[in-house]
């Protein structure tokens, strides 16, 4: 394995680092991306509970307990309970916005990953492409000798490029998929607190 990367030559550096910074990035987004840490029963316990709920320490109390994206969120609605709906369903959309952006954050690198590997793996071909045409143009095709090292370079290094994107560009679809599907949640729910908010407020006014 080893001779292999040696005979990728230096773009296996950048590759390398490439594939690192990705495998960290996967780690990190699966163990954040648990819709069982996102979206704590708990709270969703709080939310459901709005409209039979006498006063709102117990859902704030609640809220303390389980922090996260889901809770921010929650407790945005519930500093604003005594405005009016409007503000209300304004404060909540701007507090999703900012956790679906931190939701989302560094999925935009493995995004980036997936593209530039298959194209650092082109151009360590294309150096390798380099090489052999040197080692011709110096030696002839009598002795393919010359030759080896830069088709080896050529074709190991294609070949790493797409064994790094490959896997990046599915892991960014995947946990893609589930950022979007916590937001969707976390939306749906978000909508709940509006309209407990405003009934509240409604039987307050009467």
């Amino acid at each position: 394995m080893w001779e292999l990367i040696q005979s990728g030559n230096v773009m296996m550096i950048p590759l390398g680092v490439c594939s690192l910074v990705a495998v960290a990035v996967i780690f990190e987004r699966v163990y954040s991306l648990r819709s069982s840490k996102v979206i704590v029963s708990e709270v969703v316990g709080a939310v459901e509970t709005l409209d039979a709920a006498q006063d709102l320490s117990v859902a704030r109390a609640i809220l303390e307990r389980n922090p996260g994206p889901f809770a921010n969120i929650v407790a945005t609605g519930l500093d604003h309970a005594d405005d009016d709906w409007v503000i209300i369903r304004d404060v909540l959309q701007e507090s999703g916005r900012q956790e679906a952006v931190r939701l989302s954050r560094n999925l935009n690198i493995l995004e980036i990953g997936a593209a530039i590997a298959p194209l650092l793996g082109l151009l360590g071909t294309v150096t390798g492409m380099i090489r052999v045409f040197s080692a011709v143009s110096a030696h002839g095709l009598g002795q393919p000798e010359y030759m080896s090292g830069g088709i080896s370079e050529a074709m190991i290094t294609t070949a790493a490029g797409l064994i790094i994107g490959i896997p990046v560009l599915v892991m960014h679809q995947w946990l893609q998929g589930k950022a979007d599907s916590i937001i969707f949640d976390m939306e749906r729910y978000g909508s709940i607190v509006l309209d407990s908010l405003r009934r509240r407020n409604r039987n307050r006014s009467s």
